[in-house]
């Protein structure tokens, strides 16, 4: 038998007993209720221009992305960077906390879009929100929401107003093109 397997599967098994919940903390699945409230806050953060049946679909991709969101999972390291990269610890532990306090008492989904954005505007400032992150954070989740979106090839499209379709191949003939404008 090859002892480094065994002695990680004994320390993977004795993790629990030595470390506290909230250092091996992972991501908080959300429940039904977070993400109907989710979905009321993609439809406030995101460009109305989407229309409220993409900002959903929006909204569910990014409680895809949290549910397969891998702690420590490698990533790429850049060019001309030798150092190899990992994700850091989820940025979900506290999604549903916020959620929660952003639909206190059943009430968010009910409000005016003017109260929607006030909610989410002071909830994003008690939170210490002054930018938003280059990736999701776990700062609050609107703000990561925003972030997940602003860096998709959709996202990107219409932020600069143009097709340039980033994560698709143009070949070599047309790299000296500009990017089609939005219509």
């Amino acid at each position: 038998m090859l002892r480094r397997p065994f002695l990680q599967r004994i320390l993977t098994a004795l993790a629990p007993a030595f470390f506290p919940r909230s250092l091996r903390a992972q991501s908080k699945s959300l429940s039904e209720s977070d993400i109907a409230t989710l979905r009321e806050v993609a439809a406030v953060v995101l460009p109305t221009s989407l229309g409220r049946k993409r900002t959903d679909g929006i909204a569910n991709d990014f409680v895809e992305w949290v549910r397969d969101y891998k702690a420590g999972a490698e990533i790429g390291t850049g060019y001309g960077s030798p150092s190899v990269r990992s994700l850091p610890p989820s940025p979900s532990t506290r999604y549903s906390e916020q959620l929660k306090l952003l639909n206190a008492g059943g009430s968010f989904a009910a409000l005016d879009a003017a109260a929607k954005r006030n909610a989410i505007s002071e909830a994003l400032r008690q939170s210490g929100f002054d930018r938003l992150p280059a990736r999701p954070n776990g700062k609050h989740i609107a703000a990561d929401l925003m972030s997940y979106f602003y860096l998709t090839g959709e996202g990107q499209d219409l932020l600069y107003g143009a097709a340039i379709h980033r994560d698709e191949c143009s070949g070599l003939a047309s790299s000296s093109a500009r990017p089609a404008p939005m219509t």
